[in-house]
């Protein structure tokens, strides 16, 4: 069964991401933790830009992270508020950190 999880960017309320597989914290974070603080510190406070750059990043830091790399599976946009059955949760703050938590199924 796949860990799922949903990211939301701070300032976006109308979508978040969605990453089907392998989406607890010992693989999820270091991934985000570094666009975060790199995105913040180059664009600072640009939600949809963040938004955008996040699904680019997948791609272009996949291997490093380990995100794997399926052209058609793995990844969506979904509504902000639709319950995807996720396991957890991450939100992207302007700050740069990353607030997450385990979600009761």
């Amino acid at each position: 069964m796949s860990t799922r999880a949903t990211i939301k960017i701070e300032g976006i309320s109308y979508a978040k991401i969605y990453k089907h597989s392998d989406g607890y914290p010992e693989n999820t974070l270091p991934w985000l933790e570094k666009f975060n603080k790199e995105f913040s510190i180059e664009r600072g406070y640009d939600p949809q830009y963040k938004f955008a750059q996040l699904l680019r990043s997948s791609i272009r830091d996949g291997k490093e992270f380990g995100l794997g790399q399926d052209r058609f599976l793995g990844w969506g946009v979904v509504p902000y508020n639709e319950n995807m059955g996720e396991n957890y949760e991450y939100i992207l703050k302007t700050d740069g950190t990353i607030m997450y938590k385990q979600v009761d199924l």
